[in-house]
């Protein structure tokens, strides 16, 4: 008679384990089809491909590239990495929202970072990631910090956390510009792939920066959001 095989589950934490629950999770956590309304938000993209900043893959990559090395993106991935470091720690992850939310530079990207941060919260709590609804009270959250918070109670390594929070917002830009320039499918691939040693970059100096870092020399970028307020056609929400 044949005895059963024995399987011994694998510690959804250890980085060699490459089917395991953790790994599972991050791929729904950062997937379009996530239910944070990413895609009803451009950045500001929407304004600068009206007035022609942005019209083809160069241009778009530029745009990204500078976002992430001097401006909003690369301050995200700090403050994600940052809330990964107080994951387990409620009242410093307050701390940090606060933070996050004063870093907006208009109304716009406030209520974009927050909606999706709140939305991102509420769909992770799933899986039990999330700290009790009574202990998120009175509190605003920033996508970054929630990203972070839960990646960290999820069981995600710190690296793999910064550079999944990085691919996610640089791929939400590149799926609105596919739509905005239009850009084909094609281009929009060309411009994922050509982001990757950028994104890597900004991943890896986030990780060694800490809130003290943050600050912005994107000045175009601020106003483009700024200016998309009252843009007479618009269909994205920023």
């Amino acid at each position: 008679m044949r005895r059963p095989i024995m399987h011994t589950p694998t510690p959804m934490t250890d980085p060699s384990a490459a089917g395991g629950g953790d790994f599972l999770r991050l791929l729904s956590w950062i997937s379009p089809a996530f239910p944070t309304g990413g895609y009803a938000y451009s950045h500001g993209l929407e304004w600068v491909v009206e007035h022609g900043g942005v019209c083809d893959v160069a241009t778009l990559c530029d745009w990204i590239a500078a976002l992430l090395v001097h401006g909003s993106l690369g301050n995200d991935l700090i403050i994600l990495h940052t809330a990964w470091d107080e994951g387990n720690e409620t009242e410093k992850l307050k701390e940090i929202a606060t933070f996050a939310c004063a870093c907006a530079s208009s109304r716009e990207r406030y209520e974009e970072s927050v909606y999706q941060g709140e939305a991102f919260l509420k769909a992770a709590g799933v899986w039990r990631v999330t700290p009790a609804a009574h202990e998120m009270k009175a509190t605003r959250w920033p996508l970054p910090v929630a990203q972070g918070m839960v990646f960290r109670r999820g069981g995600v390594s710190k690296a793999q956390a910064v550079l999944s929070g990085g691919y996610a917002a640089v791929a939400a830009l590149v799926s609105a510009a596919v739509r905005l320039v239009p850009l084909g499918q094609t281009d929009g691939l060309h411009a994922l792939a050509q982001m990757e040693p950028a994104l890597q970059a900004a991943a890896s100096a986030a990780c060694r920066q800490t809130l003290r870092d943050v600050g912005s020399a994107c000045f175009l970028a601020d106003l483009a959001a700024m200016q998309h307020e009252t843009q007479t056609t618009r269909l994205f929400r920023t």
